[in-house]
């Protein structure tokens, strides 16, 4: 018999006459066309499924057959297709884990306590592996949602779906229309202490809500609901209810309804919150619906019904595509493909899986490894905002549960583990070696250091026509588009009352002249009275003349003529001094006017090697230019519209600036050359600007961004 059928510890299992325990009921469900056994334990209200060829093994355990017998039959039966003895050995080892089977000998008093210490602390573990969802199990809820099952059970068939539909579509099809109001200021509204204060009440009741769906989905389908307690989801205090048992159904829609009840309550409350928040006054009811409204929602949307983390989402994906503990046997075929591939571990056997679940099994477990530390992460630094310390926590355990701990158990696998003893050297070489690969491009290896900034095409201040005086516009002495000259008139305004106060300052210099005149000869020291007040008449007259001469507007340099708008449009407006007029646009641009975030400007200022530019447009030409000067201290205003938010560029601005320059955070500003290339662009175009700033390992870049999204975010 092959050798890989064998195994040394044979001995000490082959006399064994395991039976299943009465309390293990045994279901066969099909999963994409293929059988499977459930074994559903109603004592803790778990269930196990297993293969048709664990199952040959188990269908013969009456606590009689020996173990020996059964797999010798096996072999006899079925050859090459039998089950090997470590198989055996490792089905035995799992079902007497789980307290699925007993044997006809005399219990072992120390391996009942040992398996019940580990069941005592295998909950803590779990909670420990996942900080943001702590459970407490408190009570056994079966009792309870039997006697009130008859006044919910009209809402667990048809009619509750339909209303569901027709709810969740309306508040969908209003908070769209007033997704603007829902969302601004979102943080500050959902992290205010008022809002707190609410969610204290409002969160953990409609969490009840959520768990009691699943405890009578579950029932009104004749499952047994054995456990509830309280979950600690974000360090908030919510109920929850073990619908485990739902597992066992066999029909798959049964078990995605199950999965799906505390989604649909979910987002049935945020529906009617919605609903009932547009006809609300501003007040502590509409807080209360806009708590609800993001409880229900958001949660749902990124958290709850989000089939990459192991929540109701998940659970209703594995049920409806029939893959049963997809995200672990995802996790599971990744390290077979590893060891297989890689390692060379020739015996290993495939996971048992379709060839449509192991194409989803490669892409579901980066997808969903990624997801989560981006929503964890992302949660921990929502809530340092506010409450710095537990922030930091939260994402800290989050990466060493979702990095470290795999990293060291794939350590420990390869070094101990009894499948990798032929291929363990080359196992080594390629897990420490890549270790070793991934630690020298982080920290060794020098790669191309950039940061990517945007600009415009400047015009020159000096090109910008301003009226010099207050008056109405006559016309133009020049057409649109002329060339004209430096100091050339461009255009004529005029005030109607300026006449009539000219002449009035006229006289009243004549009237002054007068009096200073009189004065001389019989009041000397109110003739020194007079002659200040004519000097200060004279020279108002003297600027109201000037003022004159500012009604004509002249070109500031010389070039093309462009008003702010078409002659019909603005003839007879009033511009008042300093009010832009139009534009005498030089032969070329000379100035990219370039805005350059704070995080990035002590890396330009230190480190630049050249500069790239690309007009946008022509992505593909990419075009070497020289800095001109440089804005020394930040603003937070940005040189044109077109780089803000609101015109489509990268800068976050002001929601409250509507013409779109204010930026939420400073930004400096640099001058750069113009590339012949671009001598025809047009003025205002955006560019795209990339500074080089030479060479620098990986993980010294990241760890830059990291120490400044700590001292932005938090000052740390």
């Amino acid at each position: 018999m092959a050798e890989a059928f064998l195994s040394r510890i044979w001995y000490r299992v082959s006399g064994l006459t395991p039976r299943l325990r009465s309390h293990v009921t045994v279901h066969r469900h099909r999963y994409r066309g293929q059988p499977w056994y459930v074994l559903q334990d109603h004592s803790s209200g778990r269930v196990h499924r297993f293969t048709p060829a664990a199952y040959m093994v188990m269908g013969r355990f009456d606590g009689q057959t020996t173990i020996d017998r059964i797999w010798n039959d096996l072999a006899e039966t079925y050859d090459a297709d039998a089950p090997s003895q470590d198989e055996v050995i490792q089905l035995l080892a799992t079902l007497h884990q789980n307290d699925l089977i007993q044997h006809a000998s005399n219990p072992d008093v120390a391996d009942l306590l040992e398996r019940y210490r580990k069941k005592a602390t295998e909950v803590w573990k779990q909670n420990l592996s996942n900080p943001v969802s702590v459970r407490v199990p408190l009570w056994d809820p079966d009792r309870f949602l039997t006697r009130t099952l008859p006044v919910v059970r009209l809402l667990t068939g048809w009619w509750g779906l339909i209303l569901w539909a027709v709810v969740v579509a309306w508040g969908g099809l209003v908070g769209l229309q007033n997704y603007e109001a829902l969302t601004t200021n979102f943080t500050d509204q959902l992290l205010g202490a008022q809002n707190l204060m609410i969610s204290i009440v409002s969160y953990p009741l409609l969490k009840a809500l959520h768990e009691l769906a699943h405890g009578y989905l579950t029932k009104v389908r004749g499952g047994d609901v054995r456990e509830m307690g309280i979950m600690f989801l974000v360090f908030f205090p919510v109920p929850y209810v073990d619908a485990s048992a739902a597992a066992a159904f066999r029909n798959k829609w049964h078990r995605a309804a199950v999965s799906a009840g505390g989604i649909m309550v979910e987002t049935f409350v945020a529906a009617l919150a919605v609903l009932v928040w547009v006809e609300l006054e501003p007040g502590f009811l509409r807080a209360v619906c806009f708590n609800l409204i993001a409880i229900g929602g958001l949660s749902t949307l990124v958290v709850n019904g989000n089939p990459l983390l192991k929540f109701d989402g998940y659970y209703v994906m594995s049920d409806l595509i029939e893959s049963p503990n997809f995200g672990t046997r995802a996790n599971r075929y990744w390290g077979y493909l590893i060891q297989k591939r890689l390692f060379r571990a020739r015996q290993l056997k495939a996971p048992s899986a379709t060839w449509g679940e192991k194409v989803w099994f490669t892409l579901y477990a980066p997808a969903a490894l990624v997801y989560r530390l981006v929503v964890m992460i992302g949660i921990a630094l929502f809530v340092a905002g506010k409450y710095y310390f537990i922030g930091i926590l939260i994402a800290a355990w989050s990466v060493f549960n979702a990095v470290v701990k795999p990293m060291f158990k794939h350590i420990r696998h390869v070094l101990t583990s009894p499948s990798l003893r032929k291929v363990r050297s080359r196992a080594k070489a390629w897990t420490f070696g890549g270790m070793g690969l991934v630690a020298l491009i982080l920290l060794a290896l020098p790669l191309p250091l950039r940061t990517d900034t945007e600009g415009v095409v400047w015009l020159p201040e000096a090109a910008h026509v301003r009226a010099r005086a207050p008056g109405f516009l006559q016309g133009f002495d020049v057409a649109r588009g002329a060339e004209v000259a430096a100091g050339a008139p461009l255009a004529a305004l005029e005030a109607p009352t300026q006449d009539a106060r000219i002449d009035a300052l006229r006289w009243r210099n004549i009237e002054y002249e007068r009096r200073l005149s009189v004065l001389q000869i019989r009041d000397r020291g109110g003739a020194e009275l007079a002659r200040l007040e004519l000097e200060e008449a004279r020279g108002e007259l003297s600027r109201e003349l000037a003022r004159v001469a500012d009604m004509t507007v002249r070109a500031p340099l010389a070039g093309r003529f462009e008003p702010v708008s078409p002659e019909g449009d603005i003839l007879g407006r009033f511009f008042a001094e300093g009010d832009l007029i139009g534009y005498v646009l030089p032969p070329r641009p000379e100035v990219l006017r370039v805005a350059v975030p704070q995080a990035d400007i002590a890396l330009v200022r230190e480190r630049l090697r050249g500069v790239e530019v690309r007009l946008a447009g022509r992505l593909e030409q990419r075009l070497q230019t020289q800095v001109l000067r440089t804005v020394p201290q930040a603003s937070t205003t940005l040189p044109s519209a077109v780089l803000g938010s609101g015109g489509g560029g990268r800068f976050l601005t002001a929601p409250t600036d509507e013409k779109g320059l204010e930026t939420t955070e400073p930004v400096f500003l640099y001058d750069l050359a113009v590339p012949d290339a671009l001598a025809d662009t047009g003025y205002g175009t955006r560019v795209h600007v990339r500074f080089d700033l030479g060479m620098e390992p990986l993980g010294f870049q990241i760890g830059r961004r990291v120490r400044q999204l700590f001292l932005d975010r938090f000052n740390a």
